[in-house]
């Protein structure tokens, strides 16, 4: 009987969620945020479906800057998305299929490749712990927005699990690349340079 990839299962899924969140939530936030018009029965619903794609930014912190770099071309729609969501999507898409990988060679008991040049083996781990900094930077911003807002008025559950989510992946970024790094190092990776 073949096993359940997951390399292949977590990016579907993922991507499925993120498309249906950021499409339902653009729909419906002019209604609720930005017009005199009634937002009707389904109007806490519409609500909460915004704030859970907040908090599903979270989810896939990893892939939010790449969503960023379009920042520009947000105007422009493809298949209903904008183009940095389109970018976000993707970016959704590439990390989840490395953490499928990633928990597929553990489940299945392969080892990790130790070929690779230089740049797969030094420059990938330091990128990612670069990575794993703006990580950790956005989410020390996002904290003391939410602590400064808080002041006024009440902590914004959804701004809280999004710095936290932000938080725990910019350590595990940073840690798993650092341990990576240290590995391919003392592996005889800098003696090849």
């Amino acid at each position: 009987m073949p096993r359940l990839k997951l390399a292949l299962v977590l990016p579907a899924v993922q991507v499925g969620i993120t498309a249906v969140l950021t499409q339902w939530a653009d729909r419906v936030s002019w209604i609720l945020l930005g017009s005199s018009r009634a937002p009707g029965p389904l109007a806490h619903l519409h609500l909460f479906v915004i704030e859970l794609r907040v908090i599903w930014r979270g989810v896939n912190a990893p892939a939010f800057p790449l969503g960023q770099l379009a920042w520009v071309l947000s105007a422009y729609r493809i298949l209903g998305f904008g183009v940095d969501d389109l970018f976000y999507l993707v970016g959704v898409l590439i990390l989840w299929y490395l953490v499928g990988r990633k928990l597929d060679r553990r489940r299945f008991g392969i080892a990790a490749a130790e070929s690779g040049t230089m740049a797969t083996r030094i420059l990938f781990p330091l990128f990612m712990m670069a990575l794993g900094m703006f990580l950790f930077a956005l989410s020390l911003v996002d904290f003391r927005e939410e602590f400064s807002f808080a002041r006024g008025y009440y902590i914004r559950y959804y701004g809280l699990a999004v710095s936290i989510l932000f938080l725990l992946w910019s350590l595990a970024l940073m840690i798993s690349s650092g341990l990576k790094l240290r590995h391919n190092i003392s592996g005889g990776a800098l003696a090849e340079m």
